[in-house]
């Protein structure tokens, strides 16, 4: 799907794959609650899974920034007003954490972040996505992760990090590795001992 039969890259033009940039966020609340999106049966992806906050592929509305950061953080917070019912005034900053290729989706490239909220797990129980996205979300459920702690253990090289069964059971690809990326930038952020600490 990627070559011709002479072992040439297809051009952008010639090539069937979609050729599309995938973006994901895992949103966290005010009181430390993850925000994850249950995917219906109907999505192409993910089926029946637990995805991130907001997650899908940047499209040209997105293209408004001044550069790629702003690009990708538009359509992450596009993604997860969309899946969530959150308003953009609820957004208090998305961070772009890692990027990834999935190698059987056709090297489909990936990015995951972080977005802080200002509201609370309660102020978003009865939200409901976008009348666009309800075929495809089936639910939101919130989870208490600790980001920090799950950086932490990953950084210390630990087999089988600690996450809620519901994650490891029930998570998808993109979920696990916005999760990841999240964790391990919060530990990348978080104050040494001995730096100097500003009021």
């Amino acid at each position: 799907m990627m070559v011709d039969t002479a072992g040439r890259l297809h051009t952008l033009a010639e090539s069937r794959l979609a050729d599309i940039v995938g973006v994901s966020t895992v949103a966290v609340t005010t009181d430390g609650c993850v925000l994850v999106v249950l995917q219906s049966n109907r999505n192409s992806a993910s089926q029946s899974l637990l995805a991130p906050s907001g997650s899908g592929s940047l499209e040209p509305r997105d293209l408004d920034g001044d550069d790629l950061h702003d690009v990708v953080r538009a359509g992450m917070e596009r993604e997860l007003c969309e899946e969530t019912g959150l308003r953009r005034d609820e957004i208090v900053r998305t961070t772009i954490t890692g990027f990834a290729r999935w190698m059987d989706r056709g090297a489909k490239s990936e990015f995951f972040g972080l977005t802080e909220l200002s509201v609370t797990r309660q102020d978003l129980v009865t939200r409901r996505p976008s009348r666009s996205e309800r075929d495809f979300t089936a639910a939101m459920r919130f989870v208490e992760i600790d980001l920090a702690a799950y950086g932490r253990e990953l950084a210390a090289g630990a087999d089988l990090p600690s996450l809620p069964a519901l994650i490891t059971d029930s998570g998808s690809v993109p979920l696990l590795l916005a999760l990841r990326a999240a964790a391990r930038w919060t530990v990348r952020a978080e104050p040494k001992e001995g730096d100097r600490v500003h009021p």
